[in-house]
């Protein structure tokens, strides 16, 4: 049955984050001075095997757990039985695209974890010990089901926690290296006041109908109004241009902040041009749209917060396809045989359930 669609965008942010912080089983043990080590005993079920490391049930267990948890709080507990647009426009079960999604993420994490020697990167003591604390807290929510059917000992939750933040180190390092930098022209978000005085008018079963000429003319006259009246030195309502828009019940007044490119597609080159020849805390002229008459208030042709956050938004997801650019090659070098299709063991890989 399904029941819903998981918007794409908010989905690969998620699933980005979680490829750089979520916890992984390590693949290095001998790099983790206390992490613990894999005893034979330990490994039970083998979902695949990678760099001819067998990665068990419970090693996948720990990671589906956590992105479990995670989606429910997002999208609710249906969520796997919702669709996800995938890039090539078609649409797959979210349980399907996250049992793949788990397992790469799996792949890169051993792959950092194995290039970490080559760039001088190890855990010190400190990073180990309150590792291991998380580990233990993720650990003692566990139920004794969970544990024996996962084949999930302490150990192993250690060493899940200890190498995820190996190849957080490892990542962090590639993309430092790359010298990503984003400019503020780059991330510009822009944030200004429209003050709109509507050529249409609503019902009450929310149908829209175009006022007479006559009332275009009262609005004209409103609007040149507010536009006299904000930008007065001696009016007490000079500024307040929400204020003005509730004293004249323009609902559809509001504040925006937009990059330039929703701008155009919003409104329109012309109106695009106008609003960035304004500079911070200037009002437009009456501008006359198809839609009604605007006057535009600009707060901050550049806003430094939705700026500075829309920066590191874009030089994460320039860092990402970086590092997806280089990823083939350095997996190529640790195990040129894997593949998700022919690796993993489907069988024990559907002993672990979502619903």
């Amino acid at each position: 049955m399904i029941t819903g669609t998981v918007d794409r965008k908010k989905y690969n942010k998620k699933r980005t984050k979680r490829a750089v912080v979520l916890v992984l089983l390590m693949l290095l043990s001998l790099c983790f001075t206390g992490c613990g080590s894999k005893d034979s005993e330990e490994e039970g079920d083998i979902v695949f095997t990678f760099a001819k490391n067998p990665i068990t049930l419970g090693e996948v267990y720990v990671y589906a757990e956590t992105v479990k948890e995670d989606y429910e709080a997002t999208y609710g507990k249906d969520v796997w039985n919702m669709t996800i647009k995938l890039a090539d426009g078609t649409e797959e079960n979210m349980e399907v695209v996250t049992r793949k999604d788990i397992i790469d993420t799996i792949v890169r994490v051993k792959v950092l974890n194995a290039i970490s020697k080559n760039y001088g990167i190890e855990l010190t003591d400190a990073e180990i010990t309150a590792e291991k604390n998380k580990a233990d807290i993720f650990f003692n929510r566990l139920t004794d089901d969970q544990l024996d059917k996962m084949q999930i000992t302490e150990n192993l939750v250690e060493n899940v926690f200890c190498e995820n933040l190996l190849a957080q180190r490892v990542y962090e390092k590639l993309v430092d290296d790359a010298g990503i930098e984003i400019s503020d022209e780059e991330a510009r978000e822009t944030t200004f006041y429209d003050m709109f005085f509507a050529f249409y008018s609503e019902d009450e079963d929310k149908n829209l109908s175009e006022i007479t000429d006559i009332k275009k003319q009262e609005q004209y006259n409103k609007a040149l109004q507010a536009y006299k009246t904000l930008v007065s030195p001696v009016s007490e309502e000079s500024g307040n241009i929400e204020s003005l828009a509730a004293y004249y019940n323009l609902e559809y007044s509001r504040y925006y902040t937009m990059t330039p490119k929703e701008i155009k597609e919003q409104y329109g080159e012309d109106i695009y041009e106008d609003l960035y020849q304004l500079e911070d805390g200037s009002y437009s002229l009456i501008i006359e749209t198809e839609y009604g008459y605007h006057l535009f208030y600009m707060k901050y042709l550049t806003d430094p917060e939705a700026t500075a956050a829309r920066k590191k938004e874009l030089t994460i997801d320039a860092e990402e396809r970086f590092f997806a650019s280089k990823f083939p090659s350095w997996q190529r070098t640790v195990d040129s045989e894997y593949s998700y299709v022919k690796s993993v063991n489907m069988d024990v890989y559907d002993k672990i359930s979502f619903k």
